[in-house]
């Protein structure tokens, strides 16, 4: 199974950051092989870390909960607090082929549905099928978070764009966005972690 896991700073916790960044790093080493995507979620502006985000493979929830509690800036007091989510991608991507220019910059959109929405099932299919081919070179992963009984909560993207004005433009594209059928849309900086960062040569 796969989820979605974001694990927010504590405010103002760089040093503590910077004290257990070689830590972390390790940690998420470990799970190289599960790790469809990671990295941390910014402020808009992409000044300012506001946490971690990984899209990563488990067995179940309670493993999901497990890699959560052992991470090392949440033991060291640097984060605190989690969202995890069931994730069912609808690209096919990982952080290891994902389209992706070395000029671009990340973006995550996390948007929640709103209750009682009536949905064409058929033609938004039909809808979000012509989306994803138009921005084909733009989309590094696109799916929906799910409970556990796989009951669909939202969506999540995260995107490789020229600017956040590029961003803006594809969000407002996005058929379920068109059709106004969520409650809340978070949109964050993103960008990819340290380990999983295919353009770092890594030691």
């Amino acid at each position: 199974m796969n989820y979605s896991i974001k694990i927010f700073d504590v405010p103002d916790s760089g040093p503590l950051r910077d004290k257990y960044r070689a830590a972390h790093l390790a940690y998420l080493k470990k799970f190289d092989a599960q790790t469809i995507f990671a990295g941390p979620f910014l402020t808009q502006d992409r000044t300012t870390e506001l946490g971690s985000h990984r899209l990563i493979e488990f067995p179940d929830r309670a493993a999901a909960e497990q890699h959560v509690e052992k991470e090392p800036y949440l033991l060291g007091g640097a984060q605190k607090g989690a969202t995890v989510y069931r994730w069912a991608p609808d690209t096919p991507y990982s952080y290891r082929d994902c389209p992706r220019s070395k000029d671009h910059v990340q973006f995550m959109l996390e948007a929640m549905f709103a209750r009682q929405r009536d949905i064409e099932p058929k033609k938004l299919a039909e809808e979000n099928s012509r989306y994803l081919a138009r921005y084909h070179d733009f989309l590094i992963t696109r799916g929906r978070l799910m409970s556990d009984d796989e009951k669909t909560l939202g969506i999540l993207m995260i995107i490789d764009v020229p600017d956040i004005a590029a961003a803006d433009a594809m969000w407002s594209d996005d058929p379920f966005n068109r059709r106004n059928l969520f409650e809340t849309t978070e949109f964050y900086g993103w960008r990819f972690g340290r380990v999983f960062d295919r353009f770092i040569q890594h030691a």
